[in-house]
């Protein structure tokens, strides 16, 4: 879909993928319901959650996530994770989970809230078309690129009131992908 947005600050929209992943901890489900889960807007009814991005997708299999203990984000075009959590603590809760894929006709993005294009909701019911178990969150992530840093609760503080978001602090921190010697984009490539 190509067109032109209400927001008159916004002129072109993105083609819409043929497809988009969902992350769930439930295998087999057969048809997505939307819920009123977390919402970015008062106004926003109940929708089910995606993104065409399978890298984002992985992140979103951490049961339980949210913005008190964990942190996502994207410094330019390399994705990052910030968990306020024990490593050990969370490789031992780390359950991994489902990612479903989804046909996009009934999903839309909105350039105003949440992730903007990386992020598409729908209103309506969704069949899967294909599910893939992943039995490890962190390991998923790490495979799909996500740069994983596990902090302390100061540090993950100090990150949520930086004036650069974190990533002067994160340039002083060991990701997870680094001690597995597994970096595709290191953040360091971005103070080249």
């Amino acid at each position: 879909m190509e067109g032109v947005s209400n927001n008159p600050n916004i002129l072109e929209r993105k083609e819409k993928p043929k497809v988009l992943y969902v992350s769930a901890q439930t295998a087999g489900i057969k048809e997505l319901i939307p819920t009123k889960g977390r919402s970015r807007d008062d106004k926003e009814g109940p929708v089910i959650f995606s993104t065409p991005d399978k890298t984002l997708a992985s992140v979103f299999l951490v049961e339980g996530h949210d913005d008190s203990w964990m942190q996502i984000g994207y410094y330019d075009d390399i994705p990052c994770v910030i968990i306020c959590m024990d490593r050990k603590e969370f490789i031992k809760r780390d359950k991994g989970g489902i990612m479903y894929e989804v046909p996009s006709d009934t999903f839309d993005y909105n350039p105003n809230l949440g992730m903007g294009e990386k992020e598409w909701t729908s209103s309506k019911p969704v069949k899967p078309t294909k599910e893939t178990t992943c039995s490890s969150a962190l390991d998923t992530m790490i495979k799909n690129g996500v740069n994983v840093y596990f902090v302390d609760r100061d540090t993950f503080k100090k990150i949520n009131n930086s004036n650069d978001n974190g990533f002067s602090i994160l340039l002083s921190i060991t990701s997870e992908n680094k001690k597995r010697n597994k970096v595709i984009k290191p953040l360091e490539d971005l103070t080249k």
